[in-house]
């Protein structure tokens, strides 16, 4: 744990100062405020830039995750078996609750209390109209980055990594997929299961988890 000292005290700071400015403000206003209003005063180069940005840097809590396990599978397997665990985990504690929630995305929510607010589309981003809480894409990015500060050796990355994580968690409202309140909850989720998930990881050691496909493909070759 000592390894993502840093990561767990940033994210502290995060969730807190999150959480007071989803309770100091109403939840459509709140996502204008970190959405349109600062877009509509910004120039089209900027926008431009975020809209690629935010697009692409999205994915790290989508497929980013899997590509980088499969990598480990050349390094350690223990390691690559726990990133993929910490997204499976999030996995089944995120989609239960979005099912059992139901709650409208901001496509959904604006056209029902506000139809004259025009939401920013990003090119080549689909909107989705339901199931917005908590949000799954940062629950993921959240377990996917906290899982590689516990892996990685040099504790200043787990800076870079949650710096990361907050960036994916801003896309996704950006992007006007989630509100504020659902990246708040899916971060939560995503740090308290890969943080359970770690401690159940080192209770035991096996052999294998320090095999990788490298070492296997160096014995046959011998």
């Amino acid at each position: 744990m000592k390894k993502a000292l840093w990561f767990y005290i940033l994210y502290g700071v995060f969730l807190v100062a999150l959480g007071a400015v989803i309770l100091l403000n109403e939840k459509g206003e709140l996502h204008e405020l970190l959405t349109i209003d600062w877009i509509a005063k910004s120039n089209a180069t900027l926008v431009l830039c975020c809209d690629y940005f935010f697009k692409y840097i999205t994915e790290i809590g989508s497929s980013i995750p899997f590509v980088v396990a499969g990598i480990y599978l050349f390094v350690n397997f223990g390691d690559a078996l726990f990133l993929l665990l910490s997204q499976l985990a999030v996995t089944l504690v995120v989609q239960p609750i979005k099912h059992y929630m139901n709650m409208p995305r901001p496509k959904t929510f604006f056209s029902e209390t506000a139809p004259d607010v025009v939401l920013h589309q990003v090119e080549g981003v689909d909107m989705h109209a339901m199931l917005s809480f908590p949000s799954g894409h940062t629950a993921s990015a959240f377990a996917f980055l906290l899982a590689m500060a516990l892996i990685c050796k040099r504790t200043w990355l787990s800076v870079l990594f949650l710096l990361l994580a907050v960036l994916t968690g801003y896309s996704r409202i950006y992007l006007s997929q989630h509100f504020a309140e659902d990246v708040f909850a899916g971060s939560l989720v995503g740090v308290l299961t890969t943080t359970l998930l770690y401690w159940l990881y080192i209770q035991k050691s096996y052999k294998w988890q320090e095999y990788s496909l490298c070492t296997i493909f160096k014995r046959k070759n011998r």
